[in-house]
């Protein structure tokens, strides 16, 4: 067998098991961010934002990909050490695609770095039969038009459905098997962002703080500008938050994780209400009411602390998919929102910034694939959207 054969072989064999990783960093759905003067005020230290949900590129639901181009710092050199020549990756060149298929790794990268954790796999989540739970006796008349469309889909749906809604006016809130347990994928790193805000605020980080790109932290799927990336190039907090979020960076979440650590990430979303992490066995089961929990928190620090917020909310804004609960919302301009998908685990959860804000979560499991969960979803953003104007108009 020649060499460039055996290379070949040993990365396949390396996709199929670290294709488990995604568990925790799922692969996404994303788009090229990809404008020079975006990268450039990025650098700066300040991607372009705007008011509150303002909308970012257009993107259709159910399309596939796994490039990520998200404006952001280049990478700062290693201390005494001059970066290795094409290793400053900012996130390419306007309209360069990063790898074709998001599911294959780059040649000869995984040769190079495997996975610290060989025999890693996603905690296992038992599949649990479509169950549709009478309304609550107590269901205020104002959640009944939403009750009655999540249960018309989750009684289509090829699999289960959770929800949480809270109107944020008035603290009302609707579930619909909200304690049953999900693996995250990538709205996981919508609480790495927020832990990683808060350490930043009490000192421990800030945006400047360089964190060393290693090969514990590569993996092939999603790993997008990190493809080209030299191991040991610097990259700065502000650069991984913004990657993480905009273009759901499975490489960028990995770094900024393993800085603040597995148990601190722990206690921070414990003391949100909502704890994950991840274990020797993948990452932990979430439910709806913790993914509620995260947007809640984000809430609060919107209304306690703007200043901080907004260093969150301005990579929210310009998320590159705009599927799911965004496609569903009449105003989807008013939408912040992190979605993810992995394996049949198809979630969205976003703050709606209407004239009466609320917080949104659908999280879903099934066999019917990322278009049947996009269409639930997008009816529920909807009905949601109905449901929380009628109560402004109620008053």
């Amino acid at each position: 067998m020649q060499r460039g054969e055996s290379a070949r072989l040993a990365v396949g064999l390396a996709t199929l098991v670290l294709l488990g990783l995604a568990g925790a960093f799922a692969p996404h759905r994303s788009e090229p961010v990809g404008a020079a003067s975006e990268l450039a005020a990025a650098e700066a230290g300040a991607l372009a934002g705007g008011a509150p949900g303002a909308e970012g590129p257009a993107g259709a639901p159910g399309l596939s990909g796994g490039s990520e181009q998200a404006g952001g710092q280049s990478p700062v050199s290693a201390p005494g050490a001059a970066a290795e020549p094409g290793t400053a990756v900012a996130s390419g060149s306007p309209g360069e695609s990063g790898p074709a298929d998001a599911s294959e790794p780059t040649a000869g990268k995984a040769d190079a770095a495997a996975h610290p954790l060989p025999d890693y796999q996603p905690m296992p989540v038992e599949r649990v039969e479509p169950l549709l739970p009478d309304p609550p006796a107590d269901l205020p008349d104002h959640w009944r038009g939403l009750h009655e469309v999540v249960h018309g889909v989750a009684r289509e749906y090829p699999g289960r459905i959770s929800v949480v809604a809270v109107d944020l006016t008035s603290g009302s809130r609707y579930e619909f098997r909200a304690r049953d347990p999900y693996l995250p994928a990538s709205t996981f790193k919508l609480p790495v962002a927020l832990c990683t805000l808060e350490a930043i605020d009490r000192g421990e980080l800030t945006w400047e703080t360089p964190i060393t790109y290693t090969e514990a932290d590569w993996e092939p799927v999603g790993a997008g500008g990190f493809a080209d990336a030299a191991f040991g190039t610097q990259w700065t907090v502000r650069n991984l938050v913004d990657r993480s979020i905009i273009s759901s960076n499975n490489v960028a979440v990995k770094m900024l994780a393993r800085t603040l650590t597995w148990d601190g990430l722990l206690a921070c979303t414990t003391e949100m209400g909502g704890p994950v992490t991840r274990t020797e066995e993948g990452s932990t089961p979430v439910t709806a009411a913790d993914e509620a929990a995260w947007w809640l928190r984000l809430w609060q620090l919107s209304r306690d602390r703007p200043e901080l917020a907004e260093e969150l909310l301005r990579p929210l804004r310009r998320v590159t998919y705009t599927g799911r609960i965004q496609a569903g919302t009449p105003r989807p301009e008013l939408v912040t929102h992190k979605f993810g998908t992995y394996a049949g685990y198809d979630h969205d959860g976003a703050i709606v910034w209407g004239e009466r804000p609320y917080v949104l979560v659908v999280m879903t499991f099934g066999d019917g694939g990322e278009y049947a969960a996009d269409v639930a979803i997008e009816r529920i953003a909807a009905a949601a959207w109905e449901a929380v104007t009628a109560m402004g108009s109620a008053k």
